[in-house]
């Protein structure tokens, strides 16, 4: 409509131009008679490249509404399904697809128009072949194949004067877009300039990614600012002595460590290191900048915080983990005016395997829930995963944490994923699109990152950093059919989990894994 309105507007100014020419002529006024004689011309010569459109009718050929008719054989709610209209490309669409694997191919529709004297629908057909037209008026409950492409509505008007064709597509999602893949995204391995590996941490700190590796004699600390280029720069790290790597932890501006003797070591980049005079028994989890651990006195175990902020010594429940616990979550959920932060699973001072969800809230820590399978060496996640509401069939996220792997009582380790959906006070196995392939390993101990990559189109069709080994599957990344965004969108971010590590059976595995889940690797479409 913006083009007619321009065309519609300069065709008045060229009438109203010759008429006060024609008047100024009339009174003899030369100069404003040249100068607006002038604007004519460039009014004139413009008008064949910008301004010479012609207003589109849409007189008694407008489409006011569209749906599919309810069948539930094909979809629960198929009559909730959204179509936008687009009168001006006269298109019709679904912009959320239906479902991976929803048959489409006989299905009837509602359609609400002006008066008009024709409505009719007709299917594509393969070349060589007659189109099937439907004749919406007279049978307008009549079954439409949309499975062998577009299919095209045409309406013309009482007058019989107006002809339009509309393009109908009904989209069905390629993949199963809730399904976190780990298929496509590839492994690849650590960062580190050992030959061989005896142990690794990797954590976020400061929105880079920190592997430290150790062949058991010395140490590497390699550094991205996006796992996703793996691209790192490995530097040598020599601490005042041995330390137990897989008690890295950041806060928001150090980073702390125990040494093999529980000396609490301190840095600002992961290469100079301090010793901090503290001795505790073990790190369990940052809480913004505070550091929170366990520590011995006379026998018996106590909450520890660095910096000390002079507590009262509070001595642990026989049920908290002093090793072996899960990597931290830190939160704001409505629940709390503080932020908080969780970790599950571990051993007690007795060494026995836990299954309890502990949160520190700034001031104490409170057993949330008991709720997963004891074990220890779980990797967890703050993460989103995209599900398909069954009601209106769009595809909305969800903030959930997700806990993979462990060493549990049952097996040495494992490969199941549990999800949470209200912060680890109720945790259930997750459904089968967000389980690990099977050529993932089983495995313990390792760790579970997120980072955003900002994508676009032509990168999702084309991206394959150097140093990832493509997996047997692939997901086909392909951006949304349709966009209902006002202006369009070329470029996203999109969150990757990375999964480094792990122990299977005692041995390290020197890779890192990267998913997704496939919906956030396509188009936005607001």
């Amino acid at each position: 409509m913006t083009s007619f309105a321009l065309g519609y507007g300069v065709g008045c100014c060229y009438n109203l131009v010759k008429a006060l020419l024609a008047s100024m002529i009339k009174n003899k006024s030369i100069f404003l008679t040249f100068a607006l004689a002038g604007m004519l011309s460039v009014a004139s010569c413009n008008s064949d490249t910008v301004y010479d459109s012609e207003p589109l009718d849409f007189g008694g050929v407008a489409v006011t509404g569209f749906s599919l008719q309810s069948d539930k054989a094909v979809l629960n709610n198929l009559d909730s399904v959204f179509f936008s209209i687009d009168l001006m490309d006269a298109r019709i669409f679904n912009a959320n697809p239906l479902p991976y694997g929803t048959d489409v191919s006989s299905l009837a529709v509602t359609v609400t128009s002006d008066a008009c004297s024709e409505l009719k629908l007709i299917q594509s057909a393969p070349e060589g072949e007659v189109a099937k037209e439907i004749n919406y008026l007279t049978s307008p409950g009549e079954k439409i194949d949309f499975s062998k492409g577009p299919v095209r509505l045409r309406i013309v008007s009482t007058n019989g004067k107006n002809t339009r064709d509309y393009v109908v597509n009904v989209n069905v999602n390629k993949a199963v877009a809730d399904s976190l893949y780990w298929a496509q995204v590839d492994v690849t391995d650590l960062p580190t300039s050992f030959s061989t590996l005896k142990d690794q941490k990797t954590v976020k700190f400061k929105d880079k990614a920190y592997c430290l590796t150790t062949d058991g004699s010395g140490y590497c600390m390699a550094v991205s600012d996006n796992p996703f280029d793996n691209i790192w720069s490995k530097h040598a790290v020599n601490f005042p002595s041995g330390v137990d790597v897989r008690t890295l932890t950041p806060c928001e501006t150090h980073l702390f460590i125990l040494t093999s003797g529980g000396n609490l070591l301190w840095s600002n980049d992961g290469l100079s290191w301090n010793d901090t005079g503290d001795r505790w028994v073990s790190i369990t989890a940052p809480y913004v900048d505070i550091l929170l651990g366990v520590r011995e006195l006379e026998g018996a175990y106590y909450h520890a915080f660095f910096p000390d902020r002079n507590c009262p010594l509070q001595e642990i429940s026989d049920d908290f983990p002093v090793a072996g616990n899960a990597g931290a979550v830190v939160f704001d959920s409505k629940w709390s005016s503080s932020s908080q932060v969780i970790t599950m699973g571990g051993r007690n001072a007795a060494g026995d395997l836990l299954d309890g969800t502990w949160a520190f809230d700034g001031h104490n820590w409170a057993k949330l829930s008991d709720r997963l399978p004891a074990g220890e060496g779980y990797a967890i996640a703050d993460y989103m995963v995209s599900e398909t509401d069954t009601v209106t069939w769009r595809v909305k996220k969800s903030q959930v944490i997700l806990a993979i792997g462990g060493r549990t009582s049952k097996a040495s380790s494992t490969r199941e994923v549990y999800i949470s959906r209200d912060y680890g006070i109720n945790w259930k196995k997750a459904y089968d699109e967000l389980q690990l392939p099977k050529y993932i390993p089983d495995m313990a101990y390792a760790d579970l990152l997120v980072f955003d990559k900002r994508l676009s189109l032509e990168e999702v069709r084309s991206m394959r950093p150097a140093g990832w080994m493509e997996m047997p599957v692939r997901i086909p990344l392909t951006d949304a059919p349709e966009s209902r965004a006002i202006k369009p969108i070329t470029s996203w971010d999109c969150p990757y989990l990375y999964l480094c590590g792990g122990s299977r059976d005692g041995d390290l595995q020197p890779r890192i894994w990267r998913g997704v889940i496939n919906q956030f690797t396509m188009r936005p479409l607001q």
